[in-house]
C-alpha cells in the first residue's frame, strides 16, 4: 500500500460515494461514520471495508485526513445469510398460510355445489318444481363462478409476484371502460344499489393497460356493492389531469375498522365485520398489483358504519 493511491483500489461503482465522504469530511471537519465500499485485495478479490475518517487539526499547509478501515466482508456475508434465512422462513410461513386459506376458500363453494347436486339427485320433487330446480342450479353456477374468480385472483397475484403479469399499455377511452364496468356491476347488483358515474372530460385517450384497468374497476365496484349490504348509492368519479388520471369510488357501506386497515393487502385477510359476507380477501391485493404495474398509488379512507372511499391515481405516460 505504501506509495500507492488509496482510491485507485476502490471499486468503480463505489468510488463516488467514498470520495464524496472524504470531501464532506474536508469541508465540515467532522467524522463521517461510516463509509462502506468494496476494495481490491492483494489476491484480486473484492472485500467490503468499513472506513472511519478523521481530519487532522494541525498547522500543516495541506489538510491531512486519517482513514481507518476494517474488513467487514465476513460480517456482511453472515448478515446477508441471516436475512436470507429469515426471508425464507417468512416466505415458508406465508405459503403455508396461503395454501391453508386457499383450501378453506375452495371448500366452501365446493360444499355448496355438492350439497345442491346431492339434493337434486335424491329429491324427485326438485325436478318437478321449477323454482326449486332453478334455485339449486343458480347455487351451483354461482359457486363455480366464485371458484373461477378465486383461481383468477390467485393466478394474477402469483404472476405479479414472479414478474410474469403481462403489462401492455395501449391508448384507450378510460371513461368508456368505466361506463361498461358500471353497467355490468349494476346489472348484477339489482335495484337495491344505485351506481352513479361522473366524468367531466369525455373522449380522453390515455396510455394504460385495458385488462388491468378493467380488473381494478371491477374489483373496487364489486367490493363497494358487496360491503353495502343495505343497498344505497355507490359513486364513481373519473378525472383527468395533465400528468395523471384519478379514479375514486365511494360507498356508504359497513366500512373498515382501523385495526384491519394495516392488513388490507395481505392474502385472504378480511375484516372482523365482514364474516357473514361472502368473499376471498384477494380483491384489494389484485387491485394493488395492477396499480403497482402502472406505477400508481392507492389510498383508502374508511370509517365503520359510514363507508369507504378508495382513490386510485395513475401517472400518464407521454
Amino acid at each position: 500500500m505504501i506509495g500507492q493511491n488509496f482510491f485507485n483500489r476502490i471499486h468503480a461503482e463505489d468510488l463516488n460515494q467514498a470520495t464524496q465522504g472524504i470531501i464532506d469530511l474536508g469541508n465540515n471537519s467532522a467524522s463521517v461514520l461510516p463509509i462502506e465500499f468494496r476494495y481490491c485485495h492483494q489476491n484480486g478479490s473484492w472485500r467490503v471495508l468499513e472506513a472511519v475518517s478523521q481530519k487532522f487539526i494541525d498547522d500543516a499547509p495541506e489538510p491531512r485526513i486519517l482513514i481507518n478501515s476494517r474488513d467487514i466482508t465476513e460480517r456482511k456475508r453472515l448478515s446477508e445469510m441471516s436475512l436470507a434465512l429469515e426471508r425464507e422462513k417468512e416466505l415458508s410461513e406465508i405459503k403455508t398460510r396461503f395454501f391453508s386459506m386457499a383450501s378453506h376458500e375452495f371448500r366452501t363453494p365446493l360444499s355448496t355445489v355438492l350439497a345442491a347436486a346431492q339434493l337434486m339427485e335424491n329429491s324427485t320433487n326438485i325436478w318437478q318444481d321449477a323454482n326449486k330446480r332453478s334455485r339449486n342450479l343458480r347455487r351451483i353456477q354461482n359457486s363455480v363462478k366464485n371458484m373461477v374468480q378465486l383461481l383468477d385472483d390467485i393466478l394474477t397475484i402469483n404472476r405479479a409476484e414472479t414478474g410474469k403479469l403481462d403489462f401492455n399499455p395501449t391508448l384507450l377511452r378510460l371513461e368508456k371502460l368505466c361506463f361498461h364496468c358500471v353497467e355490468e356491476i349494476q346489472l348484477s347488483a339489482g335495484s337495491e344499489h344505485q351506481i352513479t358515474f361522473e366524468c367531466p372530460q369525455q373522449g380522453e385517450r390515455v396510455n394504460l393497460d385495458e385488462k388491468l384497468m378493467r380488473s381494478i374497476i371491477a374489483n373496487l365496484l364489486s367490493n363497494a356493492v358487496k360491503y353495502s349490504p343495505q343497498g344505497g348509492e355507490v359513486k364513481v368519479s373519473l378525472k383527468f389531469y395533465s400528468d395523471r388520471v384519478q379514479l375514486k369510488i365511494t360507498d356508504r357501506g359497513i366500512g373498515i375498522a382501523k385495526d384491519d386497515m394495516k392488513q388490507l393487502f395481505e392474502p385472504f385477510h378480511r375484516g372482523q365485520n365482514v364474516r357473514r359476507i361472502p368473499g376471498t380477501g384477494l380483491g384489494l391485493i389484485v387491485v394493488k398489483k395492477c396499480v403497482d404495474l402502472h406505477h400508481g398509488r392507492i389510498d383508502l379512507d374508511s370509517e365503520l358504519n359510514v363507508g369507504t372511499v378508495v382513490t386510485i391515481e395513475i401517472p400518464l405516460c407521454s
